[in-house]
């Protein structure tokens, strides 16, 4: 997983310098009239991509929790600009309104559990925050899915590319959280919360 999402983010880089010839060919010219939009959604994913998978390294945070919470912070924030950014550029994606509303739905529940993930550490409650941050990962990891789901109904099964784009909106986000929700209830109950204060200023 952790290979997959910087291969992922080292992937998306080649669009940074704004080279239309890099470009999605059946999105060239959107990108180009978006090309702030599109450059902040790749940053803001490429970001969350990279540091997500260390958030979950066992035994990280105990010992080293000011680390967790800046990396954590970071996190976040590439999660806000991407889904924001993404929420923009859905309206813009190729294939009509069945993939502009699938990704418009994703980075919807993007923002959404990353915003529960930051409510609930902000209280200090651990396992609600571990539970909300599994599930946000498993929607930052759809970048990685769109791609593999769309070799192989378009290359491997044949599919038209623009009804294998269709269904890809949907197929990258919606598997990768049904898993992460079969995850977050099959852990044990865990009633820990942080102490007073190891967050300074209740902040993550």
């Amino acid at each position: 997983m952790t290979l997959l999402a910087i291969l992922m983010a080292l992937l998306a880089a080649r669009y940074i310098p704004a080279n239309p010839d890099d470009y999605f060919p059946e999105q060239r010219t959107v990108y180009e009239d978006n090309t702030f939009a599109i450059l902040g959604h790749i940053f803001g994913a490429s970001v969350a991509m990279i540091l997500g998978p260390f958030q979950f390294l066992p035994g990280q945070r105990p010992r080293l929790i000011g680390l967790h919470r800046w990396m954590g912070r970071l996190y976040i924030t590439g999660v806000a600009v991407g889904s924001a950014f993404g929420f923009y550029m859905a309206w813009l994606a190729y294939g009509g309104i069945i993939s502009s509303l699938g990704f418009a739905t994703l980075a919807v529940l993007w923002f959404y559990t990353g915003a529960m993930a930051v409510r609930e550490v902000r209280r200090g409650r651990i396992r609600a925050h571990r539970d909300w941050m599994i599930r946000n990962f498993a929607l930052t990891f759809a970048a990685v899915t769109l791609r593999i789901w769309l070799i192989m109904l378009s290359e491997v099964a044949g599919i038209d590319f623009i009804n294998a784009y269709r269904t890809v909106a949907w197929l990258c986000w919606v598997p990768n959280l049904l898993i992460a929700q079969a995850m977050v209830r099959q852990q044990l109950p865990d009633r820990r919360t942080l102490p007073h204060g190891i967050f300074p200023g209740g902040g993550v």
